[in-house]
């Protein structure tokens, strides 16, 4: 029997097909046939329990590498088409292990020989065309003092792509407009709490240099904004990965990148040609999520990490990034097959030949309804994430910053006005304003000199004379509780005008005692 004093544990649900765990103590096994799998720091843990039927994981994104996993939970995964991430604390993917895909030996022995056949500079010319395209697309967008300079560059360096013959000189071009593209970024700001605000180190405010200190490399990030791209880098290298599996090609042979030792140089060139919509996503992210402090940590070395729950909602946006690398991988395939094949290659990550047999219509209209959500939002004030999307501030923070904004409006109005004043521009005298206020003065000697004609003279000068002492004694006494906005509809009078007359400082025409009596329950004399 549970304790009742023990700490509840959450339910560990996916997000869009994704299921994200991370903290220490992680385990992942498997239990009558379900997956179980369990997360958490201390005593906030969760815990989450998945048959095979609902088919309601595609990724399971682990983040750290404290716990288990047993091998039939790697056959549980397997057998219902989920892939496996692993994805170490400095953002390194560990493990991308996905469903076994096409096993053709052609595509494999074409693969091997694009390097020196001319198919793998073609591929890399077209996979640098797309990068620097979308490269000069998020410079327009940066509109820092150089993004039109470097934008021409980056787009005359599009222009010679053509020209180069080997993969030398398309890295020779891509590495000058990386440089030129990275020079755009810097002052990128970053929103902090306010709270924080003066607390973060000066050199997290804002998006650094993409060569860390540390490494003279984009690894090991030192600025929160850097660490964030590593981040989601590391996430698409996991798809790239996963898709081409999938398709039936080996990740580690690239034809961009050089071959390496436990690298996939394959995934790598596959990642250019969708850097610039990560680079957008990041820059969407910046501009519009506030972070805490406590989102980021410095290492004892210098780096910046993500800290929970950050990477767990980052991790979550991975089926963005398996669409986007999807069609890049089966572009590869078809590529490198070029006339061998004298039937298109199977789709297996976009369906695109059955879609095409059927229209599309299908396809396009499931793709809509299946949008990746954006991070969630955070409290400006204190960083905390908010359930409402259409909130700025939490409940502890939201008091606080109405405080702030109704003091900063009762002295930036005055102010505004004492300004217009000493310019010779009075917004409450002269122009549309006297027009109006002569206008409603009109209509009250009007209104008065109408109920001097309907009452008697004798009478008129009776209620004229006694007024002040008659409205003190009969009408007064019942606007104390009355709204100053109830009154000012029945009487017609402004509301400060009536806020004179229930403090007794103003009387006002006999002609509006009825209508303010009735409202205190009390009769005219």
């Amino acid at each position: 029997m549970r304790d009742a004093s023990s700490t509840p544990t959450e339910v560990a649900s996916p997000q869009n097909g994704v299921l994200v765990l991370s903290g220490f103590g992680l385990r992942i096994a498997v239990e009558r046939g379900h997956l179980i799998v369990s997360d958490g720091r201390g005593r906030e843990r969760r815990e989450g329990r998945f048959p095979r039927a609902s088919r309601q994981l595609r990724r399971l994104v682990v983040i750290g590498h404290t716990g288990s996993v047993s091998f039939d939970a790697l056959r549980w995964l397997r057998g219902v088409g989920c892939a496996f991430v692993q994805i170490d604390r400095d953002g390194e993917v560990v493990v991308a292990a996905g469903a076994a895909g096409l096993n053709d030996a052609r595509l494999r022995r074409a693969q091997a020989m694009a390097t020196t056949n001319g198919v793998g500079v073609a591929i890399a010319r077209d996979l640098l065309g797309h990068k620097l395209t979308g490269q000069a697309a998020i410079v327009d967008r940066l509109g820092t003092p150089p993004a039109a300079d470097v934008g021409a560059h980056v787009r005359w360096l599009l222009a010679a792509l053509p020209g180069a013959r080997t993969v030398d000189q398309l890295r020779s071009l891509e590495a000058e407009a990386a440089g030129r593209y990275w020079s755009a970024w810097a002052g990128v700001p970053v929103r902090w709490a306010r709270r924080d605000a003066a607390r973060v180190p000066e050199h997290w405010r804002t998006f650094g240099s993409r060569s860390s200190p540390l490494t003279s490399s984009p690894r090991l990030a030192v600025d929160p904004a850097c660490a964030l791209l590593n981040y989601v880098y590391s996430l698409v290298e996991a798809e790239a990965r996963i898709a081409l599996l999938a398709v039936g090609l080996d990740p580690g042979i690239g034809v961009l990148h050089a071959d390496q030792r436990a690298r996939d140089s394959l995934a790598l060139d596959l990642m250019e040609a969708v850097r610039p919509g990560v680079n957008g996503w990041v820059l969407d992210t910046l501009a519009g999520r506030t972070f805490a402090k406590a989102d980021f940590h410095e290492t004892r070395e210098g780096a910046c990490r993500l800290m929970p729950p950050l990477p767990r909602q980052v991790a979550e946006t991975a089926p963005r990034w398996a669409a986007a690398v999807a069609p890049v991988a089966e572009g590869f395939a078809g590529a490198l097959m070029g006339g061998a094949s004298t039937r298109p290659l199977p789709a297996p990550l976009t369906q695109a030949n059955r879609s095409a047999g059927r229209g599309g219509g299908r396809r396009d209209a499931r793709r809509e309804q299946q949008r990746t959500p954006e991070l969630p939002p955070a409290c400006m004030g204190c960083g905390i994430v908010l359930d409402d999307a259409g909130r700025s501030y939490c409940d502890d923070c939201l008091p606080e910053r109405r405080k702030e904004l109704t003091a900063s409006l009762s002295t930036a109005g005055p102010a505004a006005v004492a300004q217009r004043r000493g310019v010779g521009d009075d917004p409450s005298h002269g122009g549309a304003a006297a027009r109006a206020r002569g206008e409603r003065n009109a209509a009250h000697v009007e209104a008065n000199q109408h109920w001097a004609r309907e009452h008697s003279s004798d009478a008129a000068a009776d209620a004229q004379a006694s007024d002040a002492e008659a409205f003190a004694r009969d009408v007064l006494p019942g606007l104390q509780g009355v709204p100053l906005r109830v009154m000012a509809e029945a009487a017609g009078l402004s509301l400060y005008y009536c806020s004179l007359i229930r403090r007794g400082q103003r009387v006002p025409h006999p002609r509006h005692w009825a209508a303010l009596a009735g409202l205190g329950g009390t009769r005219e004399r």
